[in-house]
C-alpha cells in the first residue's frame, strides 16, 4: 500500500508540473486547458483497489513520458514549435496493425494524445491549404498549413503568405489557433491515402 500511495503521488506532480502554460499569450489556449474545462460536473469514480490505484498512476506517468516528435518507425505528417510547445502529427499503427493519425501538442512531452485523424485539401487562387481534424468528444482540432496569396496586381509575383498551427474549434467556433513559432514541416496530406484518405472539403475554413 506504501508503494501504491508513492507512485500515486509521483504521478500528481507529474501531472501538475505540465499545467504550466505562462508566458504563453492569453489568446492562446492550450488543449489541456480547453478540456479541463466543461460545464457538466464530472461523474463519481468507481472504488479501486489500491493495486488498481497504482496500476493506473504508473500507466499515467507512461504517457505522460511520451514525446511530441514522432519517433524511430513513425511518419512524421506534421511538425512545428508554437512557442514552448510543440504540435506534432504521426503516421502509426493501432493494436491491429492499421495504419493512423496521431495528433500529440505539448512540451517536450505529450500533454494530450489523439488518435484516427481525417485528412482534408483545398486549393485558392495562388494557394492552398491542407488540414487533420482529430475529434474528441464536441471539440474538434484542426492541424492545418495554409498559403493565401497577399498580391493580385496583374503581372506581380504573387507574395504567398505561409502560415501553420491548430485551431481548437467547437460548435463551429474557433476557441484557439495556436500558430507555429519555428519552422514547420508542413501537412502531408500526400499521405493521406496511406492514413484514412483525403475528404473533398476542408474541415474548417478560415474566417
Amino acid at each position: 500500500m506504501m508503494r501504491a500511495m508513492i507512485v500515486i503521488g509521483a504521478a500528481s506532480l507529474a501531472l501538475a508540473g505540465c499545467d504550466n502554460t505562462a508566458g504563453d499569450g492569453a489568446d492562446q489556449l492550450d488543449t489541456q486547458d480547453l478540456e479541463a474545462s466543461t460545464d457538466a460536473p464530472a461523474p463519481d469514480a468507481p472504488e479501486m483497489s489500491t493495486v488498481d490505484d497504482a496500476t493506473s498512476a504508473e500507466a499515467a506517468m507512461r504517457d505522460m513520458a511520451q514525446p511530441v516528435a514522432c519517433g524511430r518507425g513513425e511518419r512524421t505528417l506534421f511538425f512545428c514549435e508554437a512557442g514552448r510547445k510543440q504540435i506534432a502529427v504521426c503516421g502509426v499503427t493501432d493494436e491491429a496493425g492499421k495504419p493512423q493519425a496521431q495528433y500529440r501538442y505539448g512540451s517536450d512531452t505529450a500533454e494530450m494524445v489523439l488518435n484516427g485523424g481525417r485528412f482534408a485539401n483545398m486549393p485558392y487562387s495562388g494557394g492552398g491549404e491542407s488540414q487533420i481534424e482529430f475529434v474528441n468528444d464536441a471539440t474538434r482540432y484542426i492541424v492545418y498549413s495554409r498559403t493565401v496569396r497577399t498580391n493580385f496586381a496583374p503581372g506581380e509575383p504573387n507574395d504567398p503568405a505561409f502560415t501553420d498551427g491548430v485551431m481548437v474549434v467547437r460548435g463551429g467556433k474557433v476557441l484557439s489557433d495556436r500558430q507555429c513559432t519555428g519552422e514547420p514541416k508542413s501537412v502531408d496530406v500526400m499521405a493521406g491515402d496511406d492514413y484514412g484518405g483525403v475528404a473533398s472539403e476542408l474541415f474548417h475554413y478560415p474566417d
